[in-house]
């Protein structure tokens, strides 16, 4: 192998290195392969003592990645630490604004589905209510009228219009839960949607 076949060679399996330590490795082998031609090795000869350019590009590529995962000195741990306190000021406060520009995204969202939620929950509650009310007043209508047949009376109808109220209440909730349960999962879809579209920005 010649040794403009061994630097290209070599210079191939280094590729993932930067410009300046690829050349720097390939400079440095380009005078080895000089000096042992100055020694009396052919080309040829001079490549064949230095080895094989994949063993060669694996030994530095390893190095190089024991170099990257060297842990910090300890001086360059407490440069890191007292920047951290010194910037404290500016990180701390992004970071509280990052946390409540987000908190205000979770609270807008409940804060849609509540009002979503809002007419029909109201409606169930109507509904609860005039199922109590009508429960109480024929009860108390079938004691009242007994000992005064107008107020049992009285009673008796205040029964049935809540047990009327009862009824439509309870259909109106039934109506609008159906149709507010679609809204909610259109709601939610679109903004898992958007959700994805920003993460995929930001990627």
């Amino acid at each position: 192998m010649s040794k403009e076949e061994f630097l290209g060679s070599l210079n191939r399996l280094l590729k993932s290195l930067g410009k300046s330590e690829r050349e720097k490795s390939l400079s440095y082998y380009n005078e080895i392969i000089d000096d042992y031609m100055e020694d009396g090795y052919t080309e040829e000869q001079a490549v064949e003592q230095i080895g094989n350019p994949g063993l060669i590009a694996q030994e530095i590529l390893e190095e190089q990645q024991s170099q990257m995962k060297a842990p910090m000195s300890r001086g360059t741990k407490v440069l890191v630490a007292v920047l951290l306190v010194l910037g404290f000021p500016l990180w701390g406060s992004l970071m509280l604004a990052g946390f409540c520009i987000v908190l205000s995204a979770v609270l807008l969202v409940l804060s849609a589905y509540i009002v979503i939620w809002c007419i029909p929950l109201c409606t169930g509650a109507a509904s609860v209510a005039g199922l109590i009310l009508s429960v109480v007043s024929m009860g108390g209508a079938a004691v009242i009228v007994f000992q005064n047949s107008a107020a049992g009376v009285i009673q008796l109808g205040v029964g049935m219009l809540s047990a009327g109220i009862f009824i439509l209440t309870g259909l109106l909730t039934w109506v609008l839960g159906k149709y507010f349960v679609k809204v909610t999962a259109s709601f939610s879809k679109w903004l898992a949607g958007a959700v994805t579209r920003i993460r995929r920005k930001n990627v």
